[in-house]
């Protein structure tokens, strides 16, 4: 009986002691991230560019970034990432805006081996006009109508006169009145027979 007393106090002992010892956790290496840009990114569409993502991290770790289109499988850009024990470190993805589809799309950032949790952000593009090819369509179309609108004004105008400017009409005066005086020095002058002759004859 004794053995079996002594038994039950060395178990009960033996199960405190187990209890009182903590139970040793696989925290995650990284405990916080965020986007610098914040979680409403607006880009130019066509136009590289980068996010800058923030992490802070309690033990060194590597995992594989991803970032998503939240609707597709298949990951625009993924890359294997050393996190060092910080309270502020950073790295850069690429967003290469061509191959995005327009308007807003909805983008996710993902961590391998469950290292941290998914990080969800929107993207809007600013599309320009001159990235569309109908607007380089409308504008041939505008000259073309400018090229066909003088063209029929051309054809179609009244032939209007050569008009003289203001020194030809004067020199055409000048010359009409050094001729009329040239006429009259030329005229033959009468002898006064001729003259008498001419009043008989009235």
């Amino acid at each position: 009986m004794k053995a079996k007393a002594l038994f039950a106090v060395a178990l009960m002992f033996a199960m405190v002691f187990v209890a009182a010892v903590p139970v040793e956790t696989d925290d995650a290496a990284v405990t916080n991230v965020y986007i610098e840009e914040g979680n409403n990114i607006t880009v130019d569409k066509d136009k590289g560019t980068t996010i800058t993502v923030h992490y802070a991290a309690d033990k060194n770790d590597t995992c594989t970034v991803s970032l998503y289109i939240s609707t597709s499988k298949t990951p625009l850009w993924s890359e294997s990432m050393v996190f060092d024990v910080t309270e502020d470190g950073t790295f850069q993805i690429p967003l290469d805006t061509a191959s995005y589809p327009n308007g807003t799309a909805q983008m996710k950032i993902t961590f391998s081996n469950n290292l941290y949790s998914d990080i969800s952000f929107t993207v809007n593009y600013n599309t320009s006009i001159w990235s569309q090819w109908t607007t380089y369509a409308v504008i041939i179309v505008i000259i073309l109508l400018i090229v066909a609108l003088v063209v029929y004004k051309s054809r179609t105008a009244p032939k209007v006169k050569n008009q003289l400017t203001f020194e030809q009409v004067e020199a055409m005066k000048q010359a009409e009145k050094n001729n009329q005086t040239a006429t009259e020095k030329k005229a033959p002058v009468k002898s006064e027979r001729q003259r008498y002759l001419a009043s008989k004859k009235k």
